[in-house]
């Protein structure tokens, strides 16, 4: 199987956002303590911080959620109609962080590249599922 060049670049490019995020999110989160205290400088910094890490993981994370619902609409095609099949890909696929926020970056909130089902019954993921 021949794999396109362009596709190359984008798993490349998967990783590397993967791998910056890794390391840029603890490094951040760090100064918590400093950061709560809410200097002007300080939340500048988190919101800079967090739109540059919003760019590549929202394009993944958009990308992945595109290729979720292509997958999901041929697993409802192939398995006959069936809608908890899709739905759940979808779920998967689609659900889950978007934007990178300063709460993200600072440790106080969980970034969930995967959705998480809503009949979930762990209180923690109310305010992480969409």
């Amino acid at each position: 199987m021949k794999i396109s060049r362009v596709s190359r670049k984008m798993v490349c490019l998967a990783i590397i956002c993967a791998v910056w995020m890794a390391i840029a999110t603890p490094a951040l989160a760090q100064n918590a303590d400093y950061q709560e205290e809410g200097s002007t400088a300080t939340r500048a910094g988190l919101g800079a911080a967090s739109f540059l890490a919003t760019i590549p993981y929202g394009v993944t994370k958009v990308a992945f959620a595109a290729g979720g619902g292509i997958v999901g609409g041929l697993a409802y095609l192939f398995s006959g109609g069936n809608t908890e099949t899709a739905k759940n890909i979808w779920t998967t696929s689609m659900y889950g962080t978007y934007v990178i926020t300063p709460d993200h970056l600072q440790g106080n909130k969980a970034v969930r590249f995967l959705g998480v089902a809503e009949d979930a019954s762990d209180p923690y993921l109310e305010e992480t599922r969409y």
